[in-house]
């Protein structure tokens, strides 16, 4: 009897381990991460004032993709609460105050040397299989300043990592798709300011 349940118990692990490595346990949801790592330096006083205005969220769809079997990806968060955090995180790691305001009335109260604004344009996750996953990402953004013209830029990135099947290959996937993107716009705007 003890041989019996035992084969079943082993037989019961060995066939959720083989659904979950088909991918047919596999979660929807993707946990939208991202680290642009600790900022080099407390800002000084004398580092410009950035406002970053939360992004519109201009996607077509509030998916972030699709798995293999067609089903939808989805987000655990706001694509543009995601995207414009880590816009700003990525401007105080470059040594640059930063403050995040919900709309351009907002920002201007706090009367900022500058303030950069933005769309999501794209945010595209696909699962290749099991073991591979590629993300594509498109924002714009555009700074403002009383001292010149608005400066309008878009910045996208592709990615494509291959590793351990399970949801963290899909989130550092797009983390990373993102980091390339805001990467380029933090020393773009950085560049920018006068």
């Amino acid at each position: 009897m003890k041989k019996t349940s035992s084969a079943l118990f082993s037989f019961a692990v060995m066939f959720v381990a083989a659904l979950a490595l088909s991918g047919c346990l596999a979660k929807n949801e993707v946990n939208l991460l991202y680290d642009a790592g600790a900022p080099k330096a407390v800002p000084a006083a004398t580092a410009p004032r950035i406002v970053v205005v939360q992004f519109e969220d201009a996607r077509g769809s509030a998916e972030l993709g699709l798995r293999k079997d067609g089903t939808a990806f989805q987000s655990s968060a706001s694509v543009a609460g995601w995207v414009t955090q880590a816009l700003a995180d990525e401007l105080a790691a470059r040594g640059a105050q930063v403050s995040v305001a919900l709309s351009m009335g907002q920002a201007q109260m706090n009367q900022p040397q500058y303030i950069v604004a933005g769309k999501v344009e794209k945010v595209q996750l696909t699962e290749k299989n099991m073991t591979s996953y590629q993300a594509a990402i498109r924002l714009q953004t555009s700074l403002y300043s009383a001292s010149q013209s608005t400066i309008t830029r878009t910045f996208s990135s592709q990615q494509e990592k291959t590793g351990i099947p399970g949801a963290k290959l899909a989130e550092e996937t797009l983390s990373g798709a993102l980091a390339e993107a805001l990467r380029g716009a933090a020393v773009s705007i950085m560049g920018s300011l006068r």
